[in-house]
């Protein structure tokens, strides 16, 4: 039984890289909660400006781990493009606290990029990994896109007051709307982790499944308190130290895991791997259903067209996903009929092998059993063929064999007779329905043929190359077919001893 792998043991080293990223993660909420000791009505103003910056950096880094790491690049620049929208958000809102005075009214252009930010990464949780993505699939994927970002966008419309801001009415759906669409992000990038097929993909929905999970939480509080009474009491300023967290922990992961190898983890689990291709366009459709049942009826006509539009998207891509398989489907049983004739065939004289006389054996043998027909076997042995490639090589002797194949198959008329190669220079020919008379005519046919063919060869008889042949019948006492096999064997070694380019049935009577 095979040991499991086992933990290997941490190294000083390692101790040490995990206390520095321990310090950075809890130096930040340190200092926030002294500045909300000090300043415990004044700490907006730099709490938020702290989170742009941090995000600001961790962006930039994660642009840089574009060109160095080993992370797969369309996901590393989709996590780039995420956080530049996310911090692009951070900066409209500190317009807002710094020029306007505010943080309750939040305008359409900064919600939509708190929203949205997600869209990059669910695009590439929905549809990285396919192994043969079409342009059409990929159209149909951006066009879901799409349509999911004009829900998002009427879903702030349907918020905003006449000055352009969340009105009062829509604050509960912001708070809860950034929540369902955080929980749902970390949910599909977590399934995708559960689903990837090799360790770098794994590694990295491994990361932002963290991220995102931790996200949600962070801002889910940070929102529910601060969006309601800002500059009331110490415990709703705890959520302006959450915030943070998430951007720190997601740059000290992509820092550790940047340069680890490609098989540093194993893969995802295989069961999953193959409902992945069906799973992840489902999330775009998710992702807009629940978007458009939350927004107002007003929008009913708008939102019902979105919605008929991305589910004609879908069942056009499930269609040319299906057309695709059922494709490669007929390509795999064509390719498997070939190897079967491959593998039934022999390489050098094109007639079926060893293993395809085995099965037909079997076969005819089984249906002669359940009827009264005869059925009878000829034994053929190219005389003295060892003597001819001595003579003339054996590049001559494969001629030479796979003359003697075509004269042997084109004694034969009937659908029915198998001839094929029984190996080195023997070939073997199967007759049901024919009694042992009829076999002898066909194996004075052959020796005949081949002999008028003139293939010359010097020790040969007759100075050309013969055959010699043994003829067996079916036997009623016969209770299995080695039987016929071995009569006709050893009638073939009998034509052979009586001085070969002659036919023997002598043993076949029972």
């Amino acid at each position: 039984m095979a040991s499991r792998p086992t933990t290997p043991p941490m190294t000083a080293t390692n101790r040490q890289t995990a206390l520095r990223y321990a310090f950075a993660l809890a130096v930040l909420p340190a200092l926030l909660a002294a500045g909300l000791w000090i300043a415990p009505l004044s700490v907006d103003h730099w709490s938020y400006h702290l989170q742009f910056l941090i995000a600001l950096a961790t962006t930039a880094w994660c642009v840089r781990l574009v060109f160095r790491s080993s992370y797969p690049r369309p996901l590393i620049v989709a996590l780039a493009a995420s956080l530049a929208m996310w911090t692009l958000g951070g900066a409209t809102l500190l317009v807002q606290i710094d020029w306007q005075h505010s943080l309750v009214d939040m305008t359409n252009y900064t919600y939509l990029l708190f929203v949205g930010y997600g869209i990059p990464l669910l695009y590439v949780a929905a549809t990285y990994g396919d192994p043969h993505p079409s342009r059409l699939q990929r159209a149909m994927d951006a066009l879901l896109l799409t349509l999911l970002g004009l829900l998002y966008w009427l879903s702030i419309v349907d918020k905003l007051d006449a000055h352009g801001s969340i009105s009062a009415d829509g604050l509960w759906y912001a708070q809860h709307a950034l929540d369902a669409v955080n929980v749902f992000m970390a949910l599909a990038h977590t399934i995708r982790w559960l689903t990837a097929d090799s360790a770098a993909t794994r590694r990295f929905f491994r990361i932002t499944s963290v991220f995102l999970l931790g996200y949600a939480a962070c801002i889910g509080i940070h929102n529910h308190f601060d969006m309601q009474d800002v500059g009331v009491g110490f415990i709703s300023r705890l959520g302006d130290v959450l915030p943070p967290l998430p951007f720190v922990g997601l740059a000290l992961m992509l820092h550790h895991g940047r340069n680890l190898p490609a098989d540093d983890d194993a893969a995802g689990s295989g069961v999953l791997q193959r409902v992945l291709p069906g799973v992840g366009p489902i999330l775009f459709l998710l992702a807009i259903f629940a978007v458009g049942v939350s927004i107002d009826d007003r929008h009913t006509y708008q939102v019902l067209s979105i919605v008929g539009l991305a589910m004609v998207a879908y069942i056009v891509r499930s269609v040319q996903v299906q057309y695709r398989y059922l494709q490669a489907q007929d390509r795999l049983q064509g390719m498997a009929a070939a190897l079967e004739r491959l593998s039934y065939t022999d390489a050098l004289t094109d007639l079926p092998n060893r293993r395809a006389f085995d099965r037909a054996f079997a076969r005819e043998w089984a249906s002669a059993m359940r009827t009264p027909q005869s059925m009878s076997l000829l034994m053929i042995d190219i005389d003295r063929f060892k003597d001819y490639n001595d003579l003339y090589g054996h590049q001559a002797g494969d001629h030479c064999l796979r003359a003697v194949a075509r004269l042997i198959a084109g004694t034969l008329h009937r659908p029915s007779d198998f001839c094929g190669r029984y190996g080195g220079e023997e070939f073997v020919i199967l007759l049901p329905a024919t009694p042992l008379q009829g076999a002898e005519v066909v194996a004075g046919r052959i020796i005949e043929r081949i002999h008028t063919a003139n293939l010359p060869h010097r020790q040969g008889i007759d100075g050309r190359v013969t055959v010699s042949i043994g003829v067996s019948e079916r036997h009623a006492i016969d209770l299995h077919a080695d039987a016929l096999l071995e009569r006709a064997d050893r009638n073939l070694y009998r034509a052979k001893g009586f001085g070969r380019h002659r036919w023997d049935a002598g043993d076949s009577e029972p």
